[in-house]
């Protein structure tokens, strides 16, 4: 019996190469990290706190425990993260990717809109495995 010679196949091989080259090009772009959590990489610090008594006079000073440190991610304007510190003042943002970073945390301010002040440390990240320790947050507390 003769063969039919089909040509119904290259009609349907071009799709199908053009859908398998798709999905070859969003896996790999999907490989790009964006900063965030995730990765093998860590920010850390302390917070080191003057203690002010009712005169704004430092009555008392060390590293602090539970008190808040913050993270944005790249350029977010909003809190992506938040620890609180350890009973001698550390903190540590963990399993990050490579990026820019902001951490910041907050410090009572007598004459300060709402009697606070926040302190800001720009961080980049440039390795997948690197440990940056930011140098300490000092901030007043009443």
């Amino acid at each position: 019996m003769p063969r039919l010679k089909t040509t119904t196949n290259k009609y349907f091989r071009a799709p199908l190469l053009a859908s398998i080259a798709i999905i070859i090009l969003q896996s790999l772009s999907s490989c790009a990290k964006e900063e965030g959590e995730g990765g093998l990489a860590k920010i850390h610090g302390k917070v080191y706190a003057y203690n002010l008594n009712k005169l704004q006079q430092v009555a008392d000073s060390g590293y602090i425990g539970a008190h808040k440190v913050y993270i944005s991610y790249g350029d977010h304007i909003t809190v992506d993260d938040e620890v609180v510190t350890s009973y001698d003042g550390s903190y540590a943002f963990r399993e990050l990717y490579k990026g820019d970073y902001t951490v910041f945390t907050y410090s009572y301010c007598d004459g300060c809109a709402l009697n606070q002040e926040v302190f800001i440390q720009k961080v980049k990240i440039s390795s997948v495995r690197e440990s940056v320790e930011l140098k300490d947050f000092k901030v007043t507390k009443e």
